[in-house]
Parts: C-alpha cells; sequence; structure tokens
C-alpha cells in the first residue's frame, strides 16, 4: 500500500468544495497496491474524515437511508462493470481481483438491508461470476452470469427510490467523489501507483454516468435539464482513463473527479426544491 494514507472530507458544502476544487485546478483501502500487471493480465462540515470506498456512506442506516443503499449498490456495480470489460478485453488475471472484491469487502455489510427491504440478495451469482473468471470460461458463459447478475441487482435496487431525480444525483455524486480517492490512490504525480484502484475509478464513474442517463429524469423540464448537465460533466471525464491498463504515465489528476462531484452538487440543487 502507498504510504501516504490518502482521506477525503465525507461531504462539503457546495461553495466551500467548490472553492477547494477551484483552487486545486479542477475543470471539471484496499489491499495490497497492485502495480500494473502484465499484458495477459443535507449539507454538513462536521463529518469526520473517512478513507476509502465508504467515505460517501460512512454512518449511513443502509436499511432505510436510500442514498447508502444505492450507493453502496453503485459501488459493487462498479467493480463488476470494470471486472467484466478487463474479461471481454482478455485481461482475466486483472478482471479477477475486480470480481471478488465485492462479495469479500462489501456484499456482508449489506445483507441486513436486503432483509429489511425484502431483497433477497445476490451473494450465489457473485459467486458463480467469480469461479466462471478464474476457472477462465468462454466469453458466452461470463456474460450471461453477468447479464443474470445485474438484473438481480437492479432488482434489489428497486426497493429504494430509484425514480427520484434527486436521489440518483446525489448517488452519483457519491459515486464520483468516491472514484476520486480511488484515482488518488492509483495515479500518483502522473504514474500508476496502484492500478486496480485506477480501474475501480473508471468503474465507478461508468455507473454515475448510467445513472445519469436514468428515465427518473424525464418526469420534468427541470429534472431533464439537470440530467443533461451531469452528462456533460460526465463525458468531461474520460481522458483520466487513456486505458485500463496503461502502458505508460497517465498526466490526469483526481482533482478533475472531485471538482465533478462539485459541479453535480451544484446541478442538482433544484431538485430539492
Amino acid at each position: 500500500m502507498n504510504p501516504l494514507r490518502w482521506k477525503t472530507i465525507g461531504v462539503l458544502g457546495s461553495a466551500a468544495w467548490l472553492v477547494t476544487s477551484a483552487l486545486a485546478g479542477c475543470s471539471g483501502e484496499e489491499g495490497a497496491s497492485m502495480k500494473q500487471a502484465d499484458s495477459e493480465d443535507a449539507v454538513t462540515l462536521t463529518q469526520p474524515l473517512v478513507e476509502g470506498e465508504g467515505a460517501a456512506t460512512a454512518g449511513a442506516d443502509l436499511t432505510t437511508d436510500d442514498v447508502g443503499y444505492l450507493t453502496q449498490l453503485g459501488l459493487i456495480r462498479g467493480h463488476l462493470w470494470v471486472g467484466y470489460a478487463l474479461y471481454q478485453r482478455e485481461l482475466p488475471l486483472l478482471s479477477e481481483t475486480h470480481m471478488k472484491h465485492p462479495q469479500e469487502e462489501i456484499y456482508a455489510s449489506m445483507v441486513p438491508a436486503f432483509n429489511a427491504r425484502g431483497c433477497d440478495g445476490f451473494a450465489n451469482d457473485l459467486e458463480s461470476l467469480t469461479v466462471a473468471v478464474t476457472t477462465r470460461a468462454a466469453q458466452e458463459e461470463v456474460a450471461a452470469i453477468y447479464e443474470g447478475l445485474t438484473a438481480n441487482i437492479a432488482r434489489c435496487e428497486q426497493s429504494a427510490s430509484t425514480n427520484d431525480p434527486a436521489v440518483l444525483a446525489k448517488v452519483i455524486e457519491n459515486l464520483l467523489r468516491t472514484a476520486g480517492v480511488e484515482y488518488q490512490i492509483g495515479v500518483i504525480d502522473g504514474v500508476i501507483d496502484n492500478l486496480h484502484e485506477y480501474q475501480d475509478a473508471w468503474g465507478f464513474t461508468q455507473v454515475a454516468n448510467a445513472w445519469a442517463r436514468s428515465a427518473a429524469f424525464a418526469d420534468s423540464a427541470s429534472a431533464a435539464a439537470v440530467a443533461a448537465q451531469l452528462q456533460d460533466i460526465i463525458a468531461g471525464l474520460d481522458g483520466l482513463w487513456p486505458s485500463l491498463n496503461p502502458e505508460g504515465d497517465v498526466d490526469e489528476d483526481a482533482a478533475r473527479l472531485f471538482g465533478a462531484a462539485a459541479r453535480v452538487q451544484i446541478a442538482a440543487l433544484p431538485l430539492r426544491n
């Protein structure tokens, strides 16, 4: 692990975070550090500093907190998204670490919420996907398991307010802020220091982008306008990942992700009315 333990402020007020992002030049814990692999492969200023993927939902009661619940499911989706993308690119060694992460690090903490919300969960599907990837199953088999798993995740998501644009905007903000935390662990001074976290940041951003295109934003003209802004903000982040397995340096900075999260927070203010 990089000796510098990165921390991020859980939630900042819109203005304070925007100033911080501007000063940083913004335009728009996991285990051991994973170096680049081979070719096969309600605003508050008093929330304590929290590390890693748990920062966005620290202290949330996932049985009742829809934003926290959907954020955690979004993190699971993000790991699986990038893991599947890597497997499609015939990088199974890289894919494995992402497929194993949700069940080992996130899923168990969500079981009480699944029970309370009447969701059967998807532990068996997670295990099946991990086995398929680690045994190098055919692309078609992995695709079928992945599609079934994501469908079951979607069913669990329906126990939350997925039709509320304000909830989804906050989830998007959380995912981008978490992506920033992961990216600053993954890329240090333009050098890939932790490839896994660099890839995680991409996966979380893809999930944020998917939520920004939710039909929930089509219910009103104002919500649709916000969604268009969110989509533009996320589209501006594409250059952060020239490749999922880059061979050279990456001349980018996590500040862009933190700045994007702040812009999402501000763009979504009309949804609170």
